[in-house]
């Protein structure tokens, strides 16, 4: 059974950090219980993309700097087999699953005997799609993972939490210089209001808002949605039921046949929570549900 209440210990811990580094630490005094004492998470370079450039692309780390200098100088991101399979899959995954099932090429094979070396013998690793379609790799390594199907569930969720909080820091940055109107449309829009209620509220047409929160959430990036000032949100009773089987692991449709009601309105109730947690996937939005006492 899935641990909410554990789960919400972990997430509430990591909201307090102020940086990725302490993000990363908070993180790994939790999942070394399980072996996993290395954590490394990032968007996906386009291939050709220089060491330098690659570099840029993590989002948090606590890798060793020699491995990160190798593992970047080589390009192992592009022959990573693990980031490969995930990438494809977007579920949290054992690295000795995936290896067991596929193997891997020369390049690969150096890859992972290097690894070893770093005390990177086993691990998970997962796959993140943002709301502006970022997609966003984690994997956490260890010499060798033991924990249960709920549990790597339950890391699945933190990870996902600790991710969009490390983009929520990044963005935070830049929040403060967006434009007046920039904000108030952000700020509604994550406490579920639609693009007519804003328009109605600020005295501005629907277009103008559009094209104003498009042009905010392109400023600040990823992690835009999690500026509620610490109002909890409000989900109706079916949003709230939705969002429960989803923490289940249960697709729309799945949803849609338990609750009786059709997928796109399983599929419409699912975004509308997102959109009120300032979630960036699914997986986030359960996370953020767990943290704020919605799921319990």
């Amino acid at each position: 059974m899935f641990d909410f209440g554990k789960t919400r210990a972990l997430i509430e811990q990591i909201q307090k950090t102020r940086s990725s580094l302490a993000i990363c630490n908070t993180l790994i005094s939790f999942t070394g219980h399980y072996g996993l004492h290395s954590v490394c998470a990032g968007t996906l370079p386009a291939k050709g993309t220089t060491a330098c450039d690659q570099v840029g692309h993590v989002v948090l780390s606590n890798w060793p700097t020699e491995w990160v200098d190798r593992y970047v100088s080589c390009n192992y991101i592009f022959h990573d087999p693990i980031v490969n399979h995930v990438r494809q899959t977007g579920n949290a995954v054992l690295w000795r699953d995936i290896l067991e099932a596929h193997g891997a090429s020369p390049k690969a094979s150096m890859l992972l005997s290097e690894a070893r070396k770093f005390r990177l013998a086993d691990g998970i690793a997962m796959w993140f799609n943002t709301l502006e379609g970022v997609q966003i790799f984690m994997s956490l390594g260890g010499e060798r993972v033991e924990l249960s199907h709920s549990e790597l569930q339950m890391l699945w969720f933190a990870s996902s939490f600790a991710i969009a909080h490390a983009l929520s820091l990044r963005g935070k940055n830049r929040f403060a210089e967006l434009e007046g109107l920039e904000k108030e449309c952000l700020h509604l829009t994550v406490r579920g209001r639609s693009v007519a209620e804003i328009a109605e509220q600020l005295d501005v047409t629907e277009d103008e808002v559009t094209e104003t929160i498009k042009r905010a959430r392109e400023k600040i990036g990823p992690g835009h949605a999690l500026y509620r000032q610490g109002e909890t949100p409000r989900l109706t009773p079916r949003e709230k039921e939705c969002l429960q089987w989803a923490a289940f692991g249960k697709s729309e449709w799945e949803v849609s046949q338990i609750l009786g009601i059709s997928e796109h309105t399983a599929e419409k109730h699912l975004l509308n929570a997102k959109t009120k947690l300032g979630a960036s996937n699914r997986v986030h939005a359960v996370a953020e549900a767990i943290r704020c006492g919605i799921l319990n």
